[in-house]
């Protein structure tokens, strides 16, 4: 799920990516992580028990992966990018929106869907290690740290355990229904994932409530534009419910631009960019009293 070196078919549901290093941006397709929603076909099916792919847990592999993943924690803690992410993370517009999320709530969830196998990708590690030191950096009280990847594996799930994160126990297909301010962390899921997200809380108080740090929600709009995804009607079906409320959407992107300085260590910099390239804020803005039918027109 975190490497994505092979081009997608074009006409599949999988997600189109905007590569983007400091100010430029350029379209390109990756090949997408594993779905935890992999089609149309799967936005009406129910959530279902869910157990690791395997049953064992290792106690050496455990040890080692979890001294890996300190590392990956204490290695992004300690980059630049961590902390231009952090200055985006107090400004004003990122500050802003969380506060219209929580509105009068003193905490917030947070759900993270598509991480990957921590055990078997760089990328992965360093994506569940955002997720951890936002909970503790986001200053606000965040009850519990929910996971969720169909990939993962017994001692996978063991090692998030230890790390304080609570593995969800049902394939929620990525359909959580938001009851409280809720942040969903999403690094480089398909689009179909994000949409079915939007669909299953297309309700204005819903949405109003959601905070989702993920892919750029207008980069889908400019694969739309510039006929990425014309021929294919399920392609743009996996889309539908994301391009509806783009307008009522700030996107704020997830770092501040590097500055002139910032290029000592730049192998690992870049490694850790490719973990988290194309990412952004998105924050709803809806009026809770309009019906949401008057959003698709």
């Amino acid at each position: 799920m975190a490497t994505r070196n092979e081009s997608p078919n074009p006409t599949s549901t999988e997600a189109w990516t905007v590569v983007s290093r400091r100010r430029r941006r350029s379209l390109k397709q990756q090949q997408p992580k594993r779905s935890v929603l992999p089609g149309p076909e799967t936005l009406i099916a129910p959530p279902s028990p869910w157990i690791p792919i395997d049953s064992f847990v290792d106690r050496e592999r455990r040890s080692k992966l979890l001294q890996r993943m300190e590392s990956a924690i204490r290695r992004l803690e300690c980059s630049s990018f961590y902390r231009r992410f952090l200055l985006r993370l107090r400004s004003h517009l990122v500050q802003h929106g969380l506060a219209r999320a929580l509105s009068s709530a003193l905490e917030i969830r947070m759900v993270v869907y598509g991480v990957g196998s921590i055990e078997s990708y760089d990328p992965s590690r360093l994506q569940l290690a955002l997720a951890i030191l936002l909970r503790r950096d986001l200053g606000l009280a965040v009850p519990s740290l929910e996971v969720f990847d169909p990939i993962l594996s017994a001692t996978e799930c063991a090692v998030m355990t230890a790390l304080n994160c609570a593995v969800v126990p049902v394939d929620e297909r990525g359909r959580r229904e938001v009851r409280a301010p809720t942040l969903f962390y999403m690094p480089h899921c398909e689009a179909a994932l994000y949409d079915g997200l939007l669909e299953a809380n297309w309700r204005s108080s819903s949405l109003n409530r959601m905070v989702v740090l993920g892919n750029s929600f207008s980069a889908y709009e400019q694969f739309v534009e510039l006929g990425c995804y014309s021929g294919s009607a399920s392609v743009e079906a996996a889309v539908r419910h994301l391009l509806l409320v783009r307008r009522h959407v700030t996107e704020v992107e997830m770092e501040e631009e590097a500055g002139a300085g910032s290029q000592g260590k730049q192998g690992e910099e870049d490694g850790i960019f490719k973990a988290f390239h194309d990412t952004s804020w998105h924050f709803f803005d809806l009026d809770d009293d309009k019906p949401m039918d008057l959003v698709k027109r």
